[in-house]
């Protein structure tokens, strides 16, 4: 029994995201997350290892801004 009549008739589904949206959001952080940790392994990289990659400093540290910005920003 609800402590309060006006309590009886709320539903929490209305007030909880659908799975979907939960869904959708653990799979951007996860994306997220990847991408952070790719680019610490890149900001790591001795230039001999980047040069072999193809890749320069400057270029890595375009990717580590990229990788910092909140999920829902990119």
């Amino acid at each position: 029994m609800f402590a309060s009549p006006a309590l009886a008739h709320f539903s929490f589904s209305a007030v909880l995201p659908s799975r979907g949206a939960l869904v959708r959001t653990l799979l951007r952080l996860e994306a997220w997350l990847d991408d952070r940790r790719s680019a610490r392994a890149l900001y790591f990289m001795d230039e001999r290892a980047l040069s072999d990659l193809g890749l320069s400093r400057s270029d890595v540290e375009r990717v580590n801004a990229d990788a910092h910005q909140p999920a829902g920003r990119i």
